[in-house]
């Protein structure tokens, strides 16, 4: 007998011997217990978490209380409604909007050498190759 012969028997051998223990140890050991599938989450041990107030101001966030700011807004909410009223404070993204509108130059835009729509589904096929059309001047019996 060959050696790879040999090797293969003895691996089947162990295999066997392998799933036969497994498939005991499942069915010996599920005896006395009940199959759940709940899941069961034990909570008693956890402490009780507090919330932390977290505030946007800008491009950035405040974590935690920093003194008296839960007072401010309700004062001035107060105020504004008893004296004039304010303009609404804009976002960051709207003034930089505003500010890259103001920087842009205006410009009038007029479409060049323009395309029908059988041209375009031409174009889009590729049945023709160019957008321009090259003039041909025919000409027979000269030189």
């Amino acid at each position: 007998m060959s050696p790879f012969m040999i090797f293969a028997f003895v691996l089947t051998i162990a295999y066997a011997i392998y799933y036969a223990v497994v498939i005991a140890k499942d069915l010996q050991g599920k005896k006395g217990r009940t199959n759940s599938t709940e899941e069961v989450f034990d909570l008693e041990g956890m402490e009780e978490e507090e919330s932390v107030q977290v505030s946007e101001s800008g491009d950035s966030f405040h974590v935690g209380s920093s003194g008296d700011t839960s007072a401010d807004p309700i004062e001035s909410e107060e105020e504004d409604a008893a004296g004039q009223p304010t303009e609404e404070p804009r976002s960051a993204a709207e003034e930089k909007a505003d500010r890259i509108q103001s920087a842009l130059y205006e410009a009038e835009i007029t479409s060049e050498n323009g395309v029908t729509a059988p041209e375009l589904h031409e174009l889009l096929e590729g049945r023709r190759e160019t957008l321009f059309k090259t003039p041909m001047k025919i000409t027979r019996n000269e030189l």
